[in-house]
C-alpha cells in the first residue's frame, strides 16, 4: 500500500508544490484526484538491472531512469493508475539472462521511467530513462569484467541528473554522473560518490571489512531522493547507489552488482511520488 506524508520537507530545488501534499507509491496502485484538485506534480524512477553472464564477461545492472512531470489540466480525471517498476533477482545460475530489463514505473499515460538493462554483450549494460517528463534523465551504465573480475551496477538517475557509469576491469573505469554513485568491480575497492554522499569502500589491507557508503547528512528532501553512494567490493549500494561485487543497489533503482556464483541478489525496485 502507498504511504503518506502530509507536506514537503526541505525542497531546496523544487519547493513546495501545490497545497504540498505528497503520496509516495512504493508499490503499483491508484492515485485518485482529490477533489478541487486541477494539477499534480509527479516524479518517479525505474528499477534497478541485475547482473548477467555474457560468454564469460560478467557485468553489473544498469541503473533506473527518472522522470519529473507537471500535469496542468486535469479536467474529467477522477483517478490515475500508477506503475512502480520491480528488480530483479538473480536465479539460480547466479546471473539474469541478457537483455532483461528491470521494471518501468509510470503515472498513467503521462509519463514513465524505463528500467535498466542487463548486458547483451561483452560491454556495459544500459541505463534506464524518463520518457514523456518535463525533466527525463537516464541511469548509469554498469561494469563489465572477465574471468574472476566483475563490474558493479550502475547509478539510479535523479533529479539532479544522469545516474554514475559504474567501474569495470576492462575496458576502462568510469565515474561520470550526476545523480547516484557507481557500484565498484571485485578489483576495485572504492564506491563512487553521490550528490551528498560517500560511495563505499572494502579494506584490503589486514582486517577485511566493508565500509557501507553514508547517508546523506541533509534533511529528508524528495529531491535528494536517487543520489546516494554506490557500494564498493562487497558493499551494497545506498539511495540510488550502484551496488558492489555481490551485493545490492540502493533503493530507488541501483543496479545491482555482477556476480558469478551468489543467488537472490535483487536489484532495487522502483519509486513513483505525486505532489498537488
Amino acid at each position: 500500500m502507498p504511504s503518506y506524508i502530509q507536506s514537503q520537507i526541505n525542497n531546496p530545488i523544487t519547493g513546495v508544490f501545490g497545497t504540498g501534499q505528497v503520496q509516495i507509491f512504493g508499490s503499483s496502485g491508484t492515485w485518485f484526484v482529490p477533489a478541487g484538485v486541477t494539477r499534480v506534480r509527479v516524479r518517479m524512477w525505474g528499477a534497478g538491472a541485475s547482473a548477467s553472464n555474457q560468454s564469460s564477461y560478467y557485468s553489473g545492472g544498469g541503473g533506473g531512469g527518472f522522470a519529473l512531470k507537471t500535469i496542468y489540466d486535469l479536467t474529467g480525471v477522477t483517478s490515475v493508475g500508477v506503475t512502480v517498476g520491480a528488480g530483479i533477482a538473480s536465479p539460480s545460475s547466479g546471473a539474469t539472462a541478457a537483455g532483461t530489463q528491470a521494471g518501468t514505473s509510470s503515472f498513467g499515460s503521462f509519463c514513465s521511467a524505463t528500467g535498466g538493462i542487463t548486458s547483451t554483450t561483452t560491454d556495459v549494460s544500459i541505463g534506464g530513462t524518463g520518457v514523456g517528463g518535463d525533466i527525463n534523465n537516464s541511469g548509469g551504465k554498469a561494469g563489465w569484467g572477465g574471468g574472476s573480475v566483475v563490474g558493479g551496477g550502475g547509478g539510479s538517475a535523479s533529479l539532479i541528473g544522469n545516474g554514475a557509469n559504474a567501474t569495470t576491469s576492462n575496458p576502462s573505469i568510469s565515474t561520470g554522473g550526476a545523480g547516484a554513485g557507481h557500484g565498484s568491480a571485485s578489483g576495485n575497492t572504492f564506491g563512487g560518490n553521490g550528490f551528498l554522499t560517500t560511495g563505499g569502500i572494502f579494506n584490503t589491507t589486514t582486517t577485511y571489512y566493508a565500509i557501507q557508503p553514508t547517508a546523506s547528512i541533509q534533511p529528508f528532501s524528495i529531491d535528494l531522493i536517487g543520489t546516494g553512494g554506490g557500494g564498493g567490493y562487497q558493499c551494497h549500494g545506498i539511495n540510488g547507489g550502484g551496488g558492489g561485487y555481490q551485493f545490492y543497489g540502493g533503493f530507488p533503482g541501483g543496479g545491482s552488482g555482477a556476480n558469478a556464483t551468489t543467488t537472490g541478489i535483487l536489484s532495487a525496485g522502483g519509486l513513483v511520488i505525486v505532489e498537488w
